[in-house]
């Protein structure tokens, strides 16, 4: 009875999902190079017929395996090898030498899927083989041992071997490609239908040539070209053979030195083998590499100078292709903007692979969909020309801004800063000046930013209050208010305008005994004219904090804070606190003093972007943020 919980697998599960190594008879046979690479063998014998329904084989002399182990490692989906066996190859021999496995996942052994469904793998050690044939399945399995036996064997090994059903491979082209991303170590002996591949007699050496290095110290120099552009780039890159063996392995990048970028294609694609006999006193006890000194920095430095320009040459031939793998690889992008652009976008690609042709297909992708997005923009070119005028470090710190931060969260912050910073130079500039239009000029701008008055009331929370406006109205008299001011006083009800001067009143809210009433309240009395307080203000101003205080309507706990602002202050406490609430006394000036510094000073350090816009379109701009402002709050 079939289980509807149970996880299903379709019958191409293992097509579908490692496509890459079951559809590609290179990287299918190469991964079962590697599987040989990291079982510990020296030889692998591989066998390619020349037509469908004959067999490959692929056979080494690694370590082989138990009927537990392969059952563990071969029947588990995405075997860790890392976790399991680590890093380093073990040999059957116990031989000294120090290989790296190349296995990670448990991918390599599906490549004989690519040829058919069913194929066979025999393992041996310790005078023991285990045959087993494995078969594609689907349901509960997306895999399944079909057949086992067990017999004597002596020595240790694995022999995998299927019947070509499907992607027969070329015996030519598969000897190129093999021995061209193996044949890097000495000691790692590959043959091919019955023919040793080694340096004397390879036929895809793209280059063999001696370079000297300033401290006159040859070096045998070997590239080999695979034909075709691996899967990974671990077989590939610079092998360094030292009397014969090889030290480490093969690598784009030695003693911190990268001579190139892995994951390009070129870099996929070639081996280059230094052989010398003079470098053995610089090798580390261990083969895993070189001991740092003089004489290997000038080795480095040459083998550098040789495979820049080396590559250099092999990609200016391939200039072309290269372009077109560019736009291939962004082409989405591309297809999106109109003629005249995809020119420019082009242009730049030629431009920047014709002046650098080992420029890496990461960068150029990042950077044609970076100008994609500008030639999307409207304002694409001016940031273009923006660009092009940074210096060197200034385009380093935009990086790093970029990296560090979202360019919304960057808009958000900036705009908050400069509506704030553009408050304060405002005020700055009008405050003083006797020709402002107050009411309409200076008013405004402080009574749309409670943050002036300190951080607590930089709250959407502080709103106006329809019963404290109620209150606040009856505080004056008919003859003290603007009658030309009040035209709509519905539209700001915390706003009061008065002749001598504007009054508002925010509060927040909260619950007593089940009603919402006003909670924390704000009093803003902003005095006109270049007015001096003195005593009556203060006084004034506290006579209002008292009347609200007893009107009733407050929450049994509510606190009042009137701020009392004008040009100069007499002879007066510039803190006044009663039972009722606390009266302030501040001067414009005082208000920005203190707003700047909450600012970290940012306006001072600013102040040449700031003159440079001019002192009206400043207060113009201020003034349009504080409507804006109002407008959100009482919507």
């Amino acid at each position: 009875m079939s289980n509807n919980n149970q996880v299903q697998f379709d019958n191409d599960f293992i097509k579908k999902t490692y496509r890459t190594i079951t559809s590609s008879p290179d990287l299918a046979l190469t991964e079962s190079v590697a599987n040989a690479w990291d079982a510990g063998a020296h030889h692998v014998w591989i066998q390619i017929p020349e037509e469908k329904e004959g067999i490959i084989s692929i056979e080494d002399d690694g370590t082989g395996m138990s009927n537990n182990e392969f059952r563990k490692r071969w029947m588990t989906l995405t075997y860790d090898r890392l976790t399991h066996q680590g890093n380093n190859v073990i040999f059957a021999d116990n031989s000294p030498e120090k290989r790296i496995a190349y296995g990670r996942n448990g991918v390599g052994r599906h490549g004989m899927i690519c040829f058919s469904d069913t194929y066979e793998v025999e393992t041996w050690q310790n005078g023991k083989s285990n045959h087993y044939v494995i078969s594609l399945d689907k349901g509960s399995r997306p895999f399944f041992i079909k057949s086992h036996k067990s017999f004597y064997k002596d020595g240790h090994g694995t022999k995998v071997s299927v019947q070509v059903k499907r992607n027969l491979p070329s015996i030519d082209d598969i000897s190129s490609i093999l021995s061209g991303r193996f044949l890097y170590d000495p000691n790692f002996v590959l043959c091919i239908n019955g023919k040793t591949i080694d340096l004397s007699n390879h036929k895809d050496i793209y280059l063999h040539t001696t370079i000297q290095t300033n401290n006159k110290i040859p070096l045998d120099v070997t590239v080999i070209d695979s034909t075709k552009t691996a899967l990974k780039s671990q077989q590939h890159g610079i092998a360094f053979w030292v009397a014969g063996r090889l030290v480490g392995q093969p690598s784009w990048s030695f003693n911190n030195i990268q001579f190139l970028d892995g994951r390009s294609k070129v870099a996929k694609r070639f081996t280059i083998i230094i052989k010398s006999n003079d470098l053995l006193e610089y090798v580390l006890p261990d083969w895993t590499g070189f001991i740092e000194s003089s004489n290997m920095h000038y080795v480095f430095r040459t083998v550098g100078d040789f495979v820049h320009e080396f590559i250099k040459n092999v990609m200016s031939e391939k200039r072309e292709e290269i372009q077109k793998d560019i736009i291939s690889d962004s082409f989405d992008a591309l297809d999106k903007l109109p003629v005249y652009a995809q020119r420019e976008v082009s242009e730049f690609i030629e431009r920047v692979t014709e002046d650098n042709p080992l420029v890496s297909s990461d960068f150029m992708k990042l950077a044609v969909n970076a100008l994609t997005s500008i030639q999307e923009s409207t304002k694409g070119k001016y940031l273009l020309n923006q660009l092009s005028s940074l210096s060197p470090n200034e385009i380093d710190k935009l990086s790093f801004i970029l990296d560090n931060w979202d360019v919304d969260d960057i808009m958000t912050v900036m705009n908050e800063i400069d509506k704030r910073i553009l408050v304060i130079e405002a005020i700055e500039r009008t405050y003083e000046n006797k020709g402002t239009d107050e009411l309409h000029t200076l008013h405004p701008l402080v009574l749309s930013s409670r943050w002036l008055f300190g951080p607590q009331y930089d709250s959407p929370m502080f709103t106006s209050n329809k019963s404290l406006s109620t209150v606040i109205s009856k505080l004056f008299k008919d003859d003290e208010y603007d009658i030309s001011q009040v035209e709509n006083p519905n539209n700001r009800p915390d706003i009061v305008c008065l002749k001598r001067y504007s009054f508002k009143a925010v509060c927040t809210e909260r619950y007593d005994q089940g009603i919402m009433k006003p909670d924390q309240i704000l009093i803003i009395e902003l005095k006109r004219g270049g007015f001096k307080i003195e005593d009556e203000e203060v006084s004034q101003a506290s006579s209002y904090v008292r009347q609200i205080k007893k009107s009733g309507i407050l929450h049994k706990s509510a606190e009042i804070n009137a701020y009392v602002v004008g040009a100069e202050i007499g002879d007066v406490n510039e803190v006044s606190k009663t039972e009722n609430g606390t009266t302030y006394v501040v001067t414009y000036g005082q208000l920005v003093q203190t707003a700047k510094s909450r600012l970290f000073n940012l306006k001072d350090k600013l102040q040449k972007h700031y003159d440079e816009i001019g002192e009206k379109s400043i207060v113009e701009k201020a003034l349009a943020e504080s409507r804006q402002l109002s407008l959100d709050i009482n919507e």
